[in-house]
């Protein structure tokens, strides 16, 4: 019997390597790993260059609009890539399905519905996401956070920042550092503060960095968040306001724009307040114990891991070594506000106790 043979498809590597690649272009990419994103830009997020490509020109006007005040002359290579593929809301399906988020070691994850996500590998200084044309939003109309905001916060391992959950006001470039549990007053303080003429840096997240060996604090790019309850002290801001509703917790979003200057900046912090809301009848300032100082900190801390790697140490390091102090008052947040102002003021004032006695006698 003679052996049949079959037919060999591309004899020469040119011609097989084509028929495989035809194939494969074939095939449903499922995991969409060749979905190509031809728009980019350069983007200055907080002193750094970030390239975000996309398969969508309407999320790059988005994010160069989210990311506006920081933007410049690009001070050199990206250090970061974003790489975002903006998807018809059909494929994604949101279902209810809540904001939920992972980090392990170097990998930090966020999926977006069902369906959408965002994925960040510190080590190879890459970002990836797939999400929904209704997510894509230079400021929270449909939504209440933007995504760039999420990614941001993912990156920032592999930026040479550590984020906080603390709110910053700061005058020039002083920067005072107001951390709480929610509902503490840290929004209001923050917002009554910039009426009085401080700048609003942040009341959701402030970012560290060491900057010529010293510790420098950026501020957060989303609107001041309010929960429904702070408004019966802010009649004003009912109609300033838009709300949103997530599963068990509603909040008002008031841009903070109007108390920022034009271009994002950094501030040299100068101390650290922990706000204690029902606390005490009359406004009290004291200094706070450095253990307790620490362990509080580390309870502020977005990812944990944050303390462990070398940078982030150094940055803790150097916060602890700032004065810190406990503000405790009642129900309305106004009463913290005219010490949250002369502790801007009083920064000569280098020892905790001599400022805690200075502050009290100016009450």
């Amino acid at each position: 019997m003679r052996r049949k043979e079959l037919p060999v498809e591309g004899t020469d590597r040119v011609g097989g390597a084509i028929s495989v690649l035809q194939r494969k272009m074939e095939r449903k990419d499922l995991l969409r790993r060749f979905m190509p994103t031809p728009h980019s830009v350069n983007l200055l997020v907080m002193a750094r260059t970030v390239r975000l490509e996309s398969n969508s020109p309407a999320l790059i006007e988005s994010a160069l609009e989210f990311f506006s005040r920081h933007q410049g002359p690009p001070p050199g290579d990206p250090e970061f890539l974003w790489r975002i593929v903006s998807e018809q809301d059909s494929q994604i399906e949101y279902a209810g399905v809540p904001l939920s988020a992972f980090s392990d070691g170097g990998l930090r994850f966020a999926n977006l519905g069902q369906g959408g996500f965002l994925a960040v590998d510190l080590e190879a200084r890459e970002g990836i996401g797939f999400v929904g044309e209704r997510l894509v939003e230079s400021e929270p109309k449909l939504h209440c956070r933007s995504i760039f905001d999420t990614l941001l916060c993912l990156s920032t391992g592999s930026l040479g920042m550590v984020p906080l959950a603390a709110a910053c006001v700061g005058k020039g470039d002083k920067g005072l550092l107001l951390f709480g549990p929610p509902n503490s007053g840290k929004t209001t303080v923050s917002y009554l503060a910039a009426k009085h003429g401080l700048e609003f840096h942040a009341d959701h997240a402030a970012f560290l960095e060491m900057e010529a060996g010293g510790l420098r604090v950026w501020g957060d790019l989303l609107p001041a968040i309010f929960r429904p309850e702070s408004l019966q002290f802010l009649p004003e801001l009912k109609a300033a306001t838009r709300r949103f509703s997530y599963p068990g917790l509603t909040v008002c979003y008031l841009p903070k724009s109007p108390f920022q200057a034009l271009k994002a900046h950094s501030v040299d912090p100068i101390c650290c307040v922990f706000l204690e809301r029902q606390a005490a009848t009359v406004p009290t300032v004291s200094p706070m114990a450095r253990f307790d100082f620490s362990r509080r900190l580390s309870e502020c801390m977005l990812f944990r891991e944050d303390c462990l790697a070398q940078q982030g140490a150094m940055m803790f390091d150097a916060l602890e070594k700032l004065p810190a102090y406990r503000l405790a008052y009642g129900s309305d947040p106004a009463a913290a506000v005219p010490l949250v102002l002369r502790m801007l003021v009083d920064d000569d004032l280098q020892q905790p106790q001599i400022r805690a006695n200075a502050l009290m006698t100016r009450i």
